[in-house]
């Protein structure tokens, strides 16, 4: 077999498994009247099987990969499914679970992206679930990364968390910013999270607000700790008496990471 007949095969496989997939998602969806955990978790597994069979065109190898993947995901979505009261099942919403399978596959090798699709595809079969749950939190999971994902957690103990920039101050009475978007909460310190935080408000999970802060200063002191901080005060202090040096005191600007009701949503739902 040329190449050109080898891509052809392949494409004919990919063809045929979104043919196969397609129909199996109207079957799963008429089949379903009484929803168990079995029942559902099967029907899931087989709309699993369907869309991520594609991966086996990659060769043998990635074949068998693929498998122990195929059957970990499932065993994932059961164990989430089995966790749902009796009395709270309902049939899955298959425009929930066919993107959020579909996008999945992407996500061959990720564990913690393997979790949360798995997590989401389970709360679409939670009648608890139907008021939060939203096919926004497919695209959602696939634009964060794992870093995004761990602040969204500290909000698990917390509805707000400090933040901070900081701020030189001239000698002429002006102010520019040196640092932005310090965080300093719980595990996860320093100012390597900026990309993280704009990017978790750019998708409604969080809001950044600068105009409020913590009444108890305690939670700044971390901040005043901050390398960059430690390295200004230093640097200011042995310019004190040097007419050319343009800064006389570094400042803390403080404020406020706040969880939005729909970050507060996808939290409990992926996370």
């Amino acid at each position: 077999m040329d190449e050109k007949d080898k891509q052809l095969y392949e494409t004919t496989l990919v063809v045929e498994s979104a043919k196969q997939t397609a129909e199996l998602g109207k079957d799963v969806a008429s089949d379903i009247v009484r929803p168990t955990s079995k029942s559902i978790g099967e029907n899931i597994g087989y709309l699993v099987d369907g869309t991520l069979g594609w991966l086996g065109v990659w060769g043998q190898k990635q074949k068998i990969k693929q498998k122990k993947y195929i059957e970990d995901y499932k065993k994932e979505i059961n164990k989430n499914i089995e966790n749902i009261p009796k009395n709270c099942l309902k049939e899955p919403t298959m425009y929930i679970v066919g993107p959020a399978i579909e996008a999945s596959k992407y996500y061959y090798e990720e564990t913690q992206f393997k979790e949360m699709f798995a997590k989401l595809i389970a709360s679409s079969c939670d009648n608890r679930c139907k008021n939060k749950i939203t096919p926004f939190f497919v695209e959602a999971i696939k634009q964060i990364s794992s870093q995004d994902a761990a602040i969204l957690s500290l909000f698990k103990i917390a509805n707000i968390l400090s933040i901070a920039n900081l701020n030189l101050k001239s000698k002429s009475g002006g102010s520019v910013h040196y640092k932005n978007y310090l965080f300093y909460n719980d595990s996860i310190c320093g100012n390597n999270y900026g990309s993280s935080l704009i990017n978790l408000q750019r998708l409604g999970f969080i809001n950044i607000d600068f105009q409020q802060s913590f009444t108890d200063k305690k939670h700044y002191l971390a901040y005043e700790q901050d390398e960059f901080y430690i390295k200004i005060k230093h640097e200011i202090a042995n310019n004190v008496n040097n007419p050319s040096y343009e800064f006389n005191e570094i400042q803390i600007e403080q404020g406020i990471v706040e969880i939005t009701p729909l970050g507060r949503n996808f939290l409990d739902l992926c996370l």
